[in-house]
């Protein structure tokens, strides 16, 4: 299957710092029921969008993907079987595990349900949505994309990318500059969903219900961002370069996507918050195809060069922070959010340090173990 390829220990520590960016646009420390001044408002919208944070995650997976599967890569049942087999092995166990918790809690406790609409489903309503959530299928569809765990619609995207990269790197490998065309053919085929989403929007429960929507939470709509790791991974591949010392690179990766949150917290300082939905195609432009590029430098200086800051998410335990960061995410928002809230402490560092507790433990004992469990059966 997959070669053993180097483990990018700094990387690991990237995971984390994403999965917290991702943690403080939701637990905005700079949110308040009463007027903000105008320097508080600039900071809330700044934290807000810090859900770019995502982003980062999407780059990453384009990069680790291409590194381990692009030179072994072989159009066979077996080979694709076994690629499947560790893709889901690594993602679904925990995925699941939070999506009948939160069935659970839901039932247990209407208020625990993070969209607010379970109490106003039928039972067949009730069963297509478990159907649409255990099988990834939610994130296609604008009505149900923040159902039971919410922010597992990016897992949608996710598997897309699993599904069509083998595709994708045949053909990359091919001929090296199809990397700059794919994107466009996948944008293509988004519109054309769109095209049919929008003309049965009622019928198909918001099915590609908007360009908007394709743009902001689909694969066809943020497949860039793949590509930007890809084209990473397949530069390294061909490159001599060695690590020295010195913090260009990474300084200018940082710099960029802090001038990209910024625009975008510009952009979008008139949406409504509660929308969770960016407005401005611009904003669309600026993280879709702008910030990925900053994104991929600040994994190359993190690569090659030898600052504090690798030094830092080399250490143990940003190792251990980032490789708990999937559960991480996967909890951060939801029932146990909603606990901590009733029962223990509304205070975000506190919520901070529990959710990364409990994040650890369900790495050790659970993502981990079933991780290797499913993906060593034959």
């Amino acid at each position: 299957m997959a070669t053993k390829a180097q483990y990018f220990s700094v990387l690991t520590g990237v995971r984390a710092i994403a999965a917290y960016m991702v943690f403080l646009s939701h637990d905005n420390p700079f949110d308040s029921e009463g007027p903000r001044s105008l320097i508080q408002n600039g900071l809330f919208s700044f934290f807000a969008v810090l859900s770019i944070g995502v982003s980062v995650f999407f780059v990453l997976s384009g990069f680790l993907i291409t590194i381990r599967y692009e030179r072994n890569l072989q159009l066979s049942w077996q080979w694709a079987r076994r690629y499947l087999q560790n893709r889901v092995a690594r993602i679904y166990p925990m995925y699941f595990l939070v999506t009948i918790f939160t069935l659970i809690g839901t039932i247990l406790n209407a208020g625990y349900d993070p969209s607010r609409l379970w109490k106003f489903y039928n039972l067949k309503d009730k069963i297509w949505v478990v159907f649409l959530n255990l099988t990834f299928l939610r994130g296609f569809f604008d009505r149900y994309r923040f159902t039971m765990a919410g922010q597992g619609w990016s897992l949608t995207v996710e598997e897309c990318f699993y599904l069509s990269a083998p595709l994708l790197l045949l053909g990359i490998r091919r001929q090296w500059w199809r990397i700059l065309i794919y994107p466009l053919a996948l944008l293509g085929i988004g519109l054309l969903l769109t095209m049919v989403g929008t003309q049965f929007h009622d019928q198909l429960f918001g099915f590609f219900g908007s360009i908007k929507f394709m743009l902001d939470w689909t694969f066809f709509g943020r497949c860039l961002e793949f590509f930007a790791g890809m084209a990473l991974a397949l530069y390294m591949r061909k490159s001599t370069v060695k690590a020295g010392s010195g913090l260009i690179i990474t300084c200018l990766g940082i710099i960029w996507m802090a001038v990209c949150a910024g625009l975008m917290a510009y952009l979008e300082r008139d949406t409504q918050v509660g929308a969770m939905n960016m407005s401005n195609y611009y904003s669309f432009l600026v993280r879709n195809a702008i910030l990925p590029i900053g994104i991929v430098l600040l994994f190359w200086g993190l690569l090659f060069e030898q600052t504090w800051l690798k030094r830092l998410l080399e250490t143990k335990i940003f190792d251990l922070l980032g490789k708990s960061s999937y559960s991480f995410y996967l909890i951060h928002v939801g029932v146990l959010d909603f606990f901590l809230n009733d029962f223990v402490t509304k205070n975000i560092l506190g919520k901070f340090i529990i959710i990364n507790f409990v994040a650890i433990a369900l790495y050790k004992f659970v993502e981990h173990p079933m991780h290797r469990i499913l993906a060593s059966k034959k």
